[in-house]
């Protein structure tokens, strides 16, 4: 067994200025927060570019082009470009898991949780702010890249063993590498200077044993991305059905037939644009 600790993996990614400085920038008086993104982003050519790709996808372009980012803003809006920015600098961090089958696999889990953690903080309206859900979903499992970038073929080795049931990713991570991407993903938010919310969803997600003061946060984030992983998986292990469970009560949707809102949830991010966008951008499936 190796001791994978964070301090000791080597290429260890770090936020770009461009992200932290955008995910530090408070949304305030609508002429000055935009150009403030604006000012921030433009320096970035790469980032520029994939903006206004979105911007000018079918989904969106009515008139004539999206030629500025001053354009793609006012179009999306301060939250969905912020938003943006994150997903496109957290999928460059981790340069080995683009021609894997898991850069896939984790983008699409990543993605949906995002999209249904802001869709239940919205239907809940309490708690965790409906943006907030959505990074706080979007990051809960960046942890696991971590780890694969660090060895692919013993990460993969471990996701094959949890799909047989016998026991949780994380305790088959603590054998196989000394630590677990939840772990790695609460500390790796830390030295990202994230807001400490963020970093106890990613440390604390699909647990029972929540210790956090953000602890509806951490329930809202492992709903959503349970009902992800059930979605594309057409089913949870044992283990992980416990937890939903464990938990709906804690939330909004008690009582509720969660199969039928989830198929809800879904069916309204198949019409949603920029949902599809994401997909289709960053190659989730």
């Amino acid at each position: 067994m190796n001791d994978f600790s964070i301090d000791k993996i080597k290429d260890l990614p770090v936020m770009p200025e461009v992200a932290s400085k955008v995910m530090n920038l408070k949304e305030g008086g609508l002429e000055v927060s935009f150009k403030d993104l604006e000012n921030i982003i433009k320096v970035d050519i790469g980032l520029t570019s994939k903006i206004l790709r979105i911007a000018n996808s079918a989904l969106y372009a009515r008139q004539r082009e999206i030629t500025s980012l001053q354009m793609a803003i006012t179009l999306l809006g301060f939250k969905n470009i912020r938003n943006l920015v994150l997903l496109v600098t957290a999928t460059g961090m981790f340069p080995r898991m683009k021609q894997s089958l898991f850069h896939p696999r984790f983008w699409q889990h990543s993605i949906m949780s995002a999209f249904l953690s802001r869709a239940i903080s919205v239907r809940c309206e309490k708690g965790t702010g409906a943006e907030e859900a959505f990074i706080a979903g979007l990051l809960h499992d960046i942890g696991q890249p971590v780890l694969y970038n660090a060895d692919p073929v013993r990460y993969e080795q471990a996701l094959a063993a949890e799909k047989l049931g016998a026991m949780p990713l994380e305790t088959i991570e603590d054998q196989m590498f000394g630590t677990n991407h939840r772990k790695i993903g609460g500390e790796l938010l830390r030295k990202w200077n994230f807001p400490e919310m963020y970093a106890d969803v990613a440390e604390e997600h699909e647990s029972l044993n929540i210790t956090s003061t953000h602890k509806a946060s951490v329930i809202l984030v492992t709903v959503a991305c349970l009902m992800a992983e059930k979605s594309i998986d057409k089913g949870l292990l044992p283990y992980k059905t416990d937890i939903l469970e464990k938990l709906l009560p804690h939330t909004c949707l008690a009582g509720m037939d969660v199969d039928v809102l989830a198929q809800g949830y879904l069916g309204e991010l198949s019409r949603d644009p920029l949902y599809q966008e994401y997909k289709e951008l960053f190659g989730a499936g």
